[in-house]
């Protein structure tokens, strides 16, 4: 996901779930069928860059291979998704715990999608 003002309008007007220690803030778009995501580590938590490049390394595969729940969920929908992990925690976990929130929140996720009616 790219643009100040994709971002700007993401977190200003999107909806929220967590999975401590992450947060997801999604909103829906007029693109058919696409999932957008971006991932944040703020530097208010991790003070050196290795450590918030090895979250977000982290974020990206455990995403990477997951984004099934997702996109499967989008299959014949008339919108898109933009989305957007923060973390929300100052521990650096191992994989398979950020793993596992990554996979609660896609679902949770897949869920709203499948509610959404349009």
């Amino acid at each position: 996901m790219v643009g100040k003002k994709n971002i700007a309008s993401l977190y200003a007007k999107g909806n929220k779930l967590s999975e401590s220690p992450l947060l997801l803030i999604y909103t829906f778009t007029d693109a058919a069928e696409s999932a957008r995501v971006l991932f944040s580590v703020p530097k208010r938590h991790f003070r050196h860059a290795s450590a918030r490049n090895r979250y977000k390394r982290l974020l990206r595969e455990a995403y990477r291979l997951n984004k099934s729940i997702i996109t499967e969920s989008l299959i014949g929908k008339p919108f898109g998704i933009d989305m957007a992990i923060t973390v929300t925690n100052t521990e650096v976990p191992n994989f398979v715990s950020t793993e596992r929130n990554i996979i609660g929140l896609l679902t949770a996720l897949a869920t709203k999608i499948y509610e959404k009616d349009i």
